[in-house]
């Protein structure tokens, strides 16, 4: 089985005076190999933890798994856009760093960030393999009837093809849950985590219905469930993150190891916990500064907006909170851009366009002149000796 994933992976078996060159290899990987090694790492992962023969993988494999690989890609992918998206004007912005699977050490932080990329993940993988299920393209799963013909309230019943996200859960599970074999708090965390991110799926999904009756008259509805758009997911999850909760653990029952005291304080730090919440075990670093050994970037570089039409007020501060509150200041540049512009059809059958240049004004964070003010002030001293 360790073979046969290594050979889907790409990969050999990882050896100790390596160790540095793989680190470099995942820090410079293109999310797009990222996940493909994440999609396939998690179909050897779930198939070498179950009881089947590598003969039986071979005969049942593909229908059983790698028909999902390619959902579970791009929901893991959407996951990442939206992740991308939502901290796009904030100080850690889902850089590619975090994207890796697990630290050289096999520990990954566990602060708001990585808590939020688990959910968004678990629930991108989720509600893609819900939307292909729906689209037909899966043999073996089909619209959610369980309410079909019930009455749901006052002049409507349960129609229609509501979508399957029982489905989309289990398989979601099956892949995303298989990372995480460990049994301690740090497992457990990001086990809470993926599993808040698929009950986001669930508490934004929205009634859709159709009206029944003589001349239009709607005397009774067909109702059934329908998927969000995805980005309200992320926007939900994005109230999580703010409102994440940091656990406390009783230090003294986890050196116990895997034990039973052990799993009992996992158990009574969750227990007060809802399910839907986001939580996580440590403090977040500061962002603002480069740290290459957490993968940190700092924000000097990154571009903020100022002024502009249709931004939101999170949008608008972003100079304030990426440069201002970093120590950076703005620095205005104008940029040439070019772009294709008055394009036509030409029979038959192409379109050409002309190169139009336009010249941007954009704001980046960059350091302070610090010798600036001391030149000044020396300017001051000789004027008044003079």
């Amino acid at each position: 089985m360790e073979a046969l994933c290594l050979k889907y992976l790409h990969l050999g078996p990882l050896q100790e005076s390596s160790l540095g060159e793989s680190e470099d290899a995942i820090a410079s990987m293109g999310s797009c190999q990222l996940l493909t090694s994440l999609v396939l790492s998690m179909c050897c992962h779930v198939l070498s933890t179950t009881a089947w023969s590598v003969n039986n993988f071979l005969m049942t494999g593909p229908k059983a798994y790698l028909t999902y690989s390619s959902s579970v890609q791009a929901g893991a992918q959407r996951g990442i856009e939206e992740c991308k998206h939502q901290f796009a004007w904030d100080r850690w912005n889902c850089p590619e760093s975090e994207l890796q699977l697990s630290t050289h050490k096999g520990l990954r932080s566990a602060t708001k960030e990585t808590a939020f990329l688990h959910a968004i993940s678990a629930a991108g993988v989720m509600y893609t393999l819900t939307k292909n299920c729906s689209m037909g393209d899966f043999d073996n799963c089909g619209c959610d009837d369980s309410k079909a013909g019930k009455m749901g309230g006052r002049g409507w019943i349960w129609g229609g093809c509501s979508d399957n996200v029982n489905f989309g859960e289990n398989i979601s599970k099956q892949f995303v849950d298989a990372l995480e074999n460990g049994h301690d708090s740090r497992a457990a965390v990001n086990l809470h985590n993926n599993e808040a991110g698929r009950l986001a799926i669930k508490a934004t999904m929205k009634r859709s219905c159709k009206c029944h009756g003589v001349s239009g008259s709607c005397s009774i509805q067909t109702c059934w469930m329908q998927l969000s758009d995805f980005r309200d997911v992320g926007n939900y999850l994005k109230i999580k993150y703010d409102h994440a909760q940091k656990l406390e653990m009783d230090k003294r029952r986890m050196r116990a190891g895997n034990s039973a005291d052990n799993r009992g304080a996992i158990a009574h730090t969750f227990s007060s916990i809802a399910p839907a919440e986001l939580v996580h075990l440590e403090d977040s670093p500061n962002y603002c500064v480069r740290n290459l050994s957490l993968g940190l970037h700092g924000t000097e570089g990154r571009e903020c907006l100022q002024g502009g039409k249709n931004l939101s007020q999170w949008e608008k501060r972003s100079c304030r909170r990426l440069c201002h509150e970093c120590g950076l200041k703005v620095e205005e540049r104008r940029i040439e851009t070019v772009s294709s512009c008055n394009c036509k059809f030409h029979w038959c059958c192409t379109v050409k366009c002309e190169k139009c240049t336009q010249v941007v004004t954009k704001y980046f964070c960059t350091k302070k002149n610090k010798s600036s003010r001391p030149q000044s002030s020396r300017r001051r001293h000789r004027v008044r000796n003079r």
